[in-house]
């Protein structure tokens, strides 16, 4: 059925597109203290003192460590409170320090705590590429590192790097328990931080790929969504994460949330069981009762589907304020996900500031775009009010070479002048210039991958076109996640997928034609087939090797030359792995080593094709992104990569296993299925080439 036509706001490039908010109140201030930063992923507002604290960064391979500045509005001065680089310490071959993100949390009692995070490249590393330096230990990046700043002393703490390998992406104070809760950025992972006692606790993975905000709601509660648009909440009193059994909508024509981001980007509380949130492309903003657990809507963020007719764009909100009336404000983002590979000009696309007093039944309304005439905003991360002294703070993560604006507006001022615009920009970074051929074949030769994609070298196990997860944590009782860990698949002759998953309650399942065609406890299965599934699924059923002939082993680490997986191999050999992710052929006594079929962790599981030529498997530790490899006769030993897929267009959102616990190829040798054993379980399915 065809949607109806989507309506804009403006004609693309025209003089009421470029033309500014009412300079009424405005105080911009652009490079503060210097620094010529381009972007801001983190800030805090301190409602006591109003000073404005922001995280400078920069992800432009300059390798530039990020500082924490204070923006004092009343002197209209900034200093910088402290150098990451001073108190992380980092290697010169590691990622470096570029952001705090999204973790910016105020203590109770004055202190700053942050965490650290990276979005650029090693300086030998050709780009950003986290996931695949995950397992350098050069190269890669050490983990997030806690710190915490005092400025009524300047001092600054390091608590130290809650997981290692991880970098963590967002972070909140839960005040009952004295606790910092963060999210990891690279297995989406929530982690639990007791001040108190020092000691670190996983919860588990909560996230197929990443989200970062974590936000306490009225009931001190804390709340999350994944990046495919699942809502959840962790309780602070029992230390679980609960999910909430709702999904951000997808809505005709919205292809970036629909296909990719549909997380919660942030949330205000607004009484005693209420907050607002909204999920960052979601063309509606939502209310959630912490009491009733319901999800309803606010209504639509902008009056108008598209920016412009002409181009493609996605509007997004990275954050949003309430004012002292309960007036929303909010940037409205713009980003071009989906550009014309017709269209060979460079351009940034402007942020337009929106005010919404919807306790009085209003629209939403576009006060025009964010900035000076000479400097527009191209990317708002940060949006906070400070309702004692009325001034809106907005930030921009999307500078030019003179550095990022921090943007003050004295609402006093403004607000009964609004309406009134201002000059055109003459900022020319928005104005379309042609590409250079070099940056034209670059255009073209990196296609859909952005930041988490390296186009020439692909770090996940199958092409992205090729796979299709089953999300079988959606399928298990919601309050009961946990139950969907895969536990084992088989293939049957007529290329329908079995397998197993759950621990406390176990669950059946089959797999036809890319799409879950049944699933049930086992309890419920026939005995016949039952015993079938156990057998061919279940590893307790399997019988151990017996005596195996001494395995490879890393050099000192003789102790894990154990077998974890096995399977007949052709020729009368066999193919073992080991606990430490070797590999090896056995004939016999006879040992050969194959390799590393994963950095660290177990070899998990093996399958072969109906003439045992051909061979995939899964290795890798607990805390560790799983790792799919292939080994064949001809081409030997080959780690094919790891099972997270977070790219634009990708079916209906991002998709990750880190704990691969099972693998099967079918019969035909046309599919092969990777299961996952992370809380939130899931199966990849792959068509193979």
């Amino acid at each position: 059925m065809a949607h109806a036509a989507r309506n804009h706001r403006f004609s693309a490039f025209s003089e009421d597109y470029f033309r500014t908010i009412s300079p009424t109140g405005v105080r911009q201030r652009v490079g503060l203290y210097g620094l010529d930063y381009p972007g801001c992923w983190d800030t805090k507002l301190n409602p006591a003192d109003g000073i404005l604290y922001y995280a400078p960064s920069s992800a432009s391979g300059r390798a530039t460590h990020t500082r924490l500045v204070a923006f004092d509005y009343e002197s209209d001065t900034a200093r910088i409170c402290l150098k990451s680089e001073e108190v992380v310490l980092p290697q010169p071959r590691q990622m470096p320090v570029t952001k705090l993100h999204e973790s910016l949390t105020l203590l109770p009692d004055g202190r700053i705590f942050a965490t650290t995070h990276t979005t650029d490249r090693a300086p030998q590393q050709p780009e950003w590429m986290p996931f695949a330096h995950h397992s350098h230990i050069w190269e890669g990046w050490p983990g997030s590192t806690m710190i915490c700043y005092d400025p009524r002393t300047d001092a600054v703490e390091n608590w130290g790097v809650p997981v290692p390998r991880e970098t963590i992406y967002g972070a909140t104070y839960d005040a009952r328990h004295n606790a910092i809760y963060m999210i990891g950025f690279m297995r989406g992972h929530v982690y639990r931080f007791s001040i108190d006692t020092r000691r670190v606790l996983d919860l588990g993975k909560v996230a197929e790929v990443f989200c970062y905000r974590l936000h306490v709601g009225p009931d001190g509660h804390i709340y999350g969504c994944t990046k495919s648009g699942y809502l959840w909440r962790v309780n602070v009193d029992t230390q679980k994460i609960e999910d909430l059994n709702w999904r951000v909508p997808a809505y005709p024509g919205n292809y970036t949330n629909n296909t990719w981001y549909r997380y919660m980007s942030y949330a205000n509380n607004v009484d005693d069981r209420t907050f607002i949130f909204t999920p960052v492309f979601a063309d509606e903003i939502y209310t959630f009762d912490t009491r009733t657990l319901r999800v309803e809507s606010l209504g639509r963020k902008a009056p108008f589907d598209d920016l412009v007719a002409e181009l493609p764009t996605a509007l997004g909100i990275n954050e949003f304020s309430i004012d002292r009336e309960g007036v929303l404000w909010y940037p409205l983002t713009v980003y071009q996900f989906q550009k014309s590979r017709d269209d060979h000009r460079l351009y940034a696309l402007p942020d337009y500031l929106m005010r919404w007093d919807y306790l009085r039944g209003a629209e939403p309304e576009c006060l025009g775009a964010i900035g000076t005439p000479g400097y527009l905003h191209g990317q708002t991360s940060a949006c906070a009010i400070d309702k004692l002294r009325d001034r809106l703070f907005l930030v921009d993560s999307g500078g030019g070479k003179e550095g990022l604006s921090v943007l003050a507006i004295d609402l006093a001022q403004f607000r009964p002048r609004r309406h009134e615009r201002g000059a055109v920009a003459t900022d020319p970074r928005f104005y379309p210039r042609p590409m250079t051929p070099e940056q034209a074949r670059a255009f073209h030769k990196r296609g859909k991958a952005i930041e988490e994609v390296t186009q020439d070298n692909p770090f996940y196990a199958f092409p992205i076109e090729n796979v299709t997860p089953i999300r079988l944590w959606r399928h298990v009782p919601h309050t009961a996640i946990e139950e969907s860990k895969v536990i084992g698949l088989v293939w049957d002759e007529a290329q329908v997928l079995h397998g197993l998953c759950g621990d406390r309650t176990r669950y059946c399942f089959t797999i036809r034609d890319r799409q879950l065609a049944s699933f049930g406890p086992l309890d419920e299965a026939g005995p016949a087939y039952r015993d079938w599934l156990l057998d061919a699924c279940d590893p307790a059923r399997r019988p151990p090797l017996a005596d195996p002939p001494p395995l490879p082993h890393v050099a000192g680490r003789q102790y894990l030359a154990r077998p974890s997986a096995w399977i007949d191999w052709n020729g009368g050999r066999m193919i073992v792995g080991t606990r430490d992710g070797l590999l090896a052929i056995i004939k016999g006594r006879n040992v050969f080593a194959l390799g590393n079929a994963a950095p660290y962790g177990p070899v998990r599981s093996l399958c072969t094709n109906p003439a045992r030529t051909r061979l995939w498997g899964t290795a890798g530790d607990d805390e560790d992104m799983g790792t799919v490899f292939y080994y064949d006769d001809t081409v030997g030993l080959r780690q094919l990569g790891f099972l997270v897929y977070n790219i634009h267009g990708y079916f209906d959102g991002p998709s990750a296993s880190n704990v691969l616990s099972s693998i099967a190829v079918s019969p035909d040798e046309r599919m092969i299925a990777v299961g996952g054993a992370d809380r939130i379980g899931a199966i990849h399915l792959a068509t193979l080439n």
